[in-house]
C-alpha cells in the first residue's frame, strides 16, 4: 500500500458529491471532507483492513473492486463504496477482512477528522444517523448492543430513535432509545441524554417508564429501557375519540400518583416539565405509564432551562420564573381538558398567541364542553389551570383526591346507610415522613378496591387520624 497525502481536491469534491450517502450534502461540508482526506493506493492481493484490527479510519473506494470476506459470505465491492464506518463510529474491531482484487485507490478519512467533522456540522451527523438506521434495519453489518439484538424500529423525534430489541440473555424484548449523532455531537445534549437515564433509572414506580441500563457505543448513548405495551394518550384520542370522566380520572390519578413519588425528597425532587398527552402511555388494562425524563430537571436545578411544549407550559415557565412542580400539575390539568374535549384549551395559530393566551386567558369551562364530567375531575382542571403558581392546587395528595376513581361524584353515602370505620394511628416520633405513610396506606386501600377518606390532625401526641369511610 502506498500513501500520498496529497490530494487533488477538486477530483475529491466530485468523487465524494457522488457518492451514494454524501449525494444531499451541502457543498461547503463536502470542500471540508475532501480538504481532511488522503489517498491510499493498493495493489490487487493487499489488504485494505484487516478483521479484528481496530476502526481507526473510513475508506471509500475511488477506483478498483474489492472483496468483504464475512464469515457467512463474501461481497463484492467498487467505485464509490464506503468501506469501515460502523467499525469507526463503534471503535470495535473490524468484522471482516477487505482485500482488493485489482489495483485500488481509496480516498482515506481519519477517525479523529471524522469525528470533528460530524460535530461541526449537523447535516453530515444526519447522514450518519441516517446510515445507522439502514445498518439496524437491514442488520447486514450490525444487528446487536451488547446483549441486545435489534429487531425493528419503533418510532423517532427529534432528538432520538427508539428501536425494539431482544435481551438474548434473559429472552425478553426491551425497547431501546439511541441518541441522534446531530444531537450526540453536543456535549451539553450528551450529558442530558444521560441525566435522562439517570434521572428515571432511581425512579422505582409501577406508573413511570422502568431504565434498565445505557450503553455507550457507535459514538453515541443509547438507554434500555422496558417496553411499553399499548400506545400513548394522543393515539387513542386520535383512534377512538375522546375519553369520558371515569376514564380521565382513572388515567390521570395513576399519573399524578406518578408525578407525586418523583417530586418527593426522596426521590431527589424531580420535576418531568413534559407531562402531555404524547408522554403517557396506556396499555390494554388501563395501566398507564410516564414516559420522556428527557428535559426533567430537580427542585435544586429548576431554573437552569426553560423547556416544555408550549401548548402545556405554566405561565411561570414562559416567564423564565421560579419553577417547581407546580408546573407538572399546571400540564396534568392541559392534559386532563384534552383528553376530555379533544384539544388544548389555549390552542391558537401561532405560538405566540398560545403563549399569550397562557398568560392572560381564562381556559372555557370544562362543565359547558363536558356537561357529565365528575365533579372532582371538573375541580381540579379548574384549581390545575390558575395562571398565578401560589393560587394553583399544589399538593399531590389533595390532586389525587380529586382525581381518585374510587370515589363517585354522583352521590355520597350517608352515614346511616354504611358503617363507618374509624383507624387512630399515634406517630410517637417527628421523624416519620407523613406524606409517605399516606401514599402507602392509600396505595393498600385502593388494591381492595375501597371506597374511603382520608382526614389527618395534628395533635400534641403527634397522632394523625385516618378516617376511613
Amino acid at each position: 500500500m502506498n500513501t500520498d497525502n496529497y490530494i487533488d481536491q477538486d477530483d475529491a469534491m466530485i468523487f465524494l458529491s457522488g457518492v451514494d450517502i454524501f449525494l444531499n450534502l451541502s457543498a461547503n461540508i463536502i470542500e471540508d471532507m475532501a480538504r481532511r482526506m488522503t489517498v491510499s493506493e493498493f495493489r490487487a492481493g493487499d489488504t485494505l483492513i484487516h478483521k479484528g484490527n481496530p476502526g481507526l479510519h473510513m475508506l471509500l473506494i475511488k477506483q478498483g473492486k474489492v472483496t468483504v470476506m464475512l464469515d457467512s459470505k463474501e461481497i463484492m465491492l467498487g467505485k464509490g463504496a464506503v468501506l469501515g464506518e460502523m467499525s469507526l463510529l463503534s471503535g470495535r474491531p473490524s468484522k471482516a477482512d477487505v482485500i482488493a482484487q485489482t489495483d485500488t485507490e481509496a480516498f482515506v478519512l481519519e477517525r479523529d477528522d471524522f469525528q470533528q467533522l460530524m460535530s461541526e456540522h449537523t447535516e453530515l451527523a444526519s447522514v450518519m444517523t441516517n446510515l445507522m438506521k439502514s445498518r439496524f434495519s437491514t442488520g447486514d453489518d450490525i444487528q446487536t448492543l451488547g446483549k441486545y439484538k435489534i429487531l425493528e424500529q419503533l418510532g423517532e423525534g427529534g432528538m432520538s430513535i427508539v428501536y425494539n430489541a431482544l435481551d438474548t440473555v434473559l429472552g425478553r424484548e426491551v425497547a431501546i432509545k439511541m441518541l441522534k449523532y446531530e444531537i450526540a455531537t453536543s456535549e451539553d445534549f450528551k450529558q442530558r441524554f444521560k441525566r435522562e437515564a439517570q434521572i428515571i433509572a432511581r425512579l422505582k414506580h409501577p406508573n413511570i417508564l422502568h431504565v434498565i441500563e445505557t450503553i455507550a457505543d457507535y459514538s453515541t448513548e443509547f438507554i434500555v429501557m422496558e417496553k411499553l405495551e399499548g400506545y400513548d394518550l394522543n393515539y387513542y384520542l386520535k383512534h377512538q375519540g375522546v375519553f369520558s370522566g371515569e376514564k380521565t380520572c382513572h388515567i390521570l390519578y395513576q399519573i399524578a400518583m406518578a408525578l407525586e413519588h418523583a417530586n418527593s425528597n426522596l426521590s431527589g425532587g424531580i420535576i418531568h416539565r413534559d407531562i402531555k398527552l404524547s408522554n403517557i402511555v396506556l396499555d390494554d388494562h388501563d395501566h398507564a405509564k410516564l414516559t420522556d425524563f428527557g428535559i426533567a430537571t430537580t427542585n435544586d436545578n429548576a431554573s437552569e432551562h426553560y423547556e416544555g411544549t408550549v401548548l402545556y407550559m405554566a405561565p411561570e415557565l414562559l416567564l423564565n420564573e421560579a419553577i417547581d412542580h407546580r408546573v407538572d400539575i399546571y400540564a396534568l390539568g392541559i392534559t386532563a381538558f384534552a383528553m376530555l374535549t379533544g384539544k388544548t384549551p389555549f390552542t391558537a395559530s401561532t405560538v405566540d398567541e398560545v403563549i399569550a393566551n397562557h398568560l392572560g386567558k381564562a381556559p372555557p369551562v370544562i362543565e359547558e364542553l363536558v356537561p357529565d364530567i365528575p365533579a372532582g375531575l371538573a375541580e381540579f382542571i379548574h384549581r390545575a389551570l390558575i395562571k398565578e403558581p401560589e393560587r394553583r392546587i399544589s399538593s399531590w395528595l389533595e390532586v389525587e383526591e380529586l382525581l381518585s376513581p374510587n370515589k363517585s361524584s354522583h352521590y355520597k353515602l350517608e352515614a346511616s346507610s354504611e358503617m363507618d370505620m374509624a383507624f387512630i394511628i399515634k406517630l410517637k416520633t417527628e421523624n416519620i415522613d407523613k406524606d409517605e405513610l399516606l401514599r402507602e396506606i392509600r396505595w393498600t386501600l385502593n388494591r381492595y378496591d375501597t371506597d374511603y377518606e382520608i382526614e389527618t390532625v395534628k395533635r400534641e401526641t403527634q397522632e394523625l387520624d385516618f378516617d376511613l369511610d
